[in-house]
């Protein structure tokens, strides 16, 4: 198991990074605007983070809704720094996406997954992570961790070419803690 932080506040990060047992961030434009961080900063707070956390891998979600768009968003945030990863939504737009900045060999984190069907079509397009969201489950009355352990079975299942985590994502530790 390997814990990520999802947050795009740099003294939560630099918390967590200092317990010695983060292993990577997730963050999006939403969760940095909640910082008062401003769109048109974005990216340059995604570099400040990439320094920070040098060496574990940060994804960084593209805002964009077409392939097309995915596609150069996700190349110009890869080039941002070496430890970024492109986050995307599971989407049609997105596996085309997925497919491509894999093959330039640029690490996506597919997220916004909801069952193993969608795990499985991320993963066979090249996502290196992809990130259940457990809590939305557990939202509505569902068992997100029976949700996951689906998702995690599923692509432990096949062997696409690449290595493939699962990121728990949208954790309700309150749901969760025993």
């Amino acid at each position: 198991m390997k814990f990520f932080i999802d947050t795009a506040d740099l003294d939560e990060i630099k918390q967590a990074e200092s317990w010695g047992v983060l292993a990577g961030v997730t963050t999006n434009p939403s969760l940095y605007a909640k910082t008062g961080g401003k769109l048109a900063d974005f990216e340059d707070h995604m570099v400040k983070i990439c320094k920070l956390c040098e060496g574990l891998p940060v994804s960084a979600e593209s805002q964009a809704k077409t392939t097309e768009g995915m596609i150069a968003d996700g190349e110009r945030l890869a080039a941002l720094a070496p430890n970024i990863v492109v986050k995307l939504p599971i989407c049609e737009e997105s596996l085309p996406a997925t497919h491509t900045l894999a093959k330039e060999g640029i690490r996506v984190n597919m997220t916004l997954v909801f069952s193993a069907p969608q795990a499985l079509l991320a993963a066979s397009a090249g996502a290196r992570y992809i990130s259940p969201f457990v809590g939305r489950f557990d939202d509505i009355a569902e068992d997100g961790i029976s949700q996951l352990a689906d998702v995690v079975a599923a692509v432990n299942n096949y062997d696409f070419g690449h290595d493939v985590e699962i990121i728990a994502a949208s954790v309700r530790s309150a749901n969760h803690v025993t």
